[in-house]
């Protein structure tokens, strides 16, 4: 009997190709649709989740409050880490991950990295970031120190064994000093908020070349994490950090205007949920649009297909009575037309897959991050998707299972069969909710375009055209370096600035009284 269903279920598609061509398409391309965006609210939900001490761990954070208002920093001064570490039993490890730009030379080859952070010797093992070569527990633990990602290895020494060898490396604060490779890592998973090719050891600068390192409370640069002991309660010990900063922070940065507070975020919320922000984050406001334009678009496509899988549910009358005639039952009835639009379902189910497959390339792309990396990795969104069709299917195919299979076959043989008025009651609904959810999104579109055509084009109080930004350290001849500057061709003037519109600043914050009467 099932082989008859699907024989017949066949032959109906191929009979009507036009309508079977719409019906499958439009259903393909909404599930496709739908599927894609789920794919990005998923891993964009999915940052930082693979460390498996991930509970424990929560970043320190600072509210710096001023006469005027609170500043919310994302990361503490450089000397709160290892003092918290020294303090408090609660904390087993503490980490500070500073963002720098490196000047490496490997013999004739110069490179600037600006894909670098300085961490402390307990980053492997607070963070679950994977080393091919190395131990976790010593690598970042000596001054001058460096690991490299496989592909950063690759760069600097080939083939060949990259353990033990040495670059020579400078920035502002270093003065090309030879690091020896320590380690080898694999490349940090895209759904993480720490990202770097390269890590040096934090002890080159504490033990290196800034001793007093440690000890710079009003430097608010490194971002700080802490791992937990499973026993210990975050609020309990955010309730002794006022004391904490009460008898650590030097006799300069105190004021009766200016107070410093500690706490601590979760880790897996530091990406989405963040309102301080960071180097890399997210924003789980667009994760609530996107998951809800998903559901819009999935809805959309279930009431065009129920829509047209209804409407041509009277011309199948016939057939019903003449079914019923040779003996058919109510819930075999049922079960064929079910079964027909749920077969629909799986064929547009199929097409969605390939779909996706062609365009995901292209969607991590529009992205701007890579989403999938190989479609075995969504095997399980798959399994999601294909129940949602099936449940598509029988939604869509409940109309003439129900509906049609309670017909009289003797009204429907002799022609006096009318569908009323309940099928095209049911259609006018979904249609208006239809074009309801079409124009929100439309409507939803435009506001979006113009917003970001706003944020494009808004002037920022400064032309920015024809402006070049040049780093240097030589601090000392700065004003020369303007004057030679401003000497040359095309160069119409010169400035200096300790940094650039739109850059963070992570120097502390200071207080202007206005003394004029």
């Amino acid at each position: 009997m099932f082989k008859n269903y699907l024989k017949i279920a066949w032959r109906n598609l191929w009979r009507q190709k036009g309508f079977s061509l719409i019906n499958i398409g439009g259903l393909a391309i909404g599930l496709t649709a739908f599927f894609l965006i789920l794919l990005y609210v998923s891993f964009e939900m999915s940052y930082d989740n693979f460390h498996t001490k991930g509970d424990n761990i929560y970043r320190v954070v600072t509210d710096m409050q001023t006469p005027t208002d609170v500043n919310e920093i994302d990361r503490p001064s450089i000397a709160v880490p290892p003092h918290l570490e020294k303090e408090f039993e609660e904390i087993e490890k503490a980490v500070r991950v500073m963002d720098i730009t490196l000047d490496i030379r490997r013999n004739d080859i110069k490179f600037k990295e600006p894909n670098a952070i300085a961490v402390d010797s307990a980053f492997f093992g607070v963070f679950d970031f994977e080393l091919t070569q190395g131990d976790k527990r010593s690598v970042l633990k000596e001054p001058f120190s460096i690991v490299l990602t496989e592909e950063a290895a690759n760069k600097y020494f080939g083939n060949g064994p990259a353990i033990g060898q040495t670059l020579k490396i400078k920035n502002e604060d270093i003065d090309d000093r030879n690091f020896t490779v320590t380690g080898i890592m694999e490349k940090m998973p895209a759904n993480s908020h720490i990202q770097a090719d390269i890590l040096i050891s934090m002890t080159t600068y504490s033990q290196g070349v800034m001793p007093e390192f440690d000890n710079l409370w009003g430097l608010y640069d490194p971002s700080a994490y802490v791992l937990l002991n499973p026993a210990s309660d975050p609020k309990r010990l955010e309730s002794k950090f006022p004391d904490f900063i009460e008898r650590n922070i030097g006799e300069d940065l105190r004021s009766d205007k200016m107070s410093v507070a500690l706490s601590l975020e979760p880790l897996k919320t530091v990406y989405l949920s963040s309102t301080r922000g960071g180097k890399i984050s997210g924003d789980i406001n667009l994760i609530y649009i996107f998951s809800v334009v998903a559901l819009f678009i999935l809805i959309i496509a279930c009431i065009n297909f129920i829509n047209l899988t209804t409407a041509r549910s009277g011309e199948r009358a016939k057939e019903v009575g003449v079914r019923k005639v040779i003996g058919a039952g109510k819930w075999q009835l049922g079960f064929q037309f079910i079964g027909e639009s749920v077969i629909i379902c799986i064929i547009a189910f199929i097409f969605t897959v390939l779909l996706t497959v062609l365009v995901l390339p292209q969607f991590s792309v529009l992205a701007g991050k890579t989403i999938v990396t190989s479609v075995s990795d969504i095997s399980g969104h798959f399994a999601v998707l294909f129940l949602i069709a099936l449940a598509v299917g029988v939604l869509a195919g409940s109309y003439p299972a129900f509906v049609l299979s309670s017909f009289r076959p003797v009204s429907v043989l002799k022609g006096s069969f009318s569908t009323g008025n309940k099928g095209v009651s049911l259609r006018k609904v979904l249609v208006v909710a239809q074009f309801s959810i079409s124009i929100a999104l439309m409507v939803g579109t435009v506001v979006i375009y113009n917003q970001m055509n706003f944020m494009q084009h808004q002037e920022l109080g400064f032309d920015k055209e024809q402006l070049v930004v040049m780093e240097t350290d030589i601090s000392p001849q700065l004003d020369v370096l303007k004057e030679d500057l401003k000497k040359l061709p095309g160069v119409v003037s010169t400035g200096l600035s300790s940094s650039v519109p739109g850059i963070s600043n992570n120097s502390a914050y200071s207080i202007i009284e206005n003394n004029m009467g």
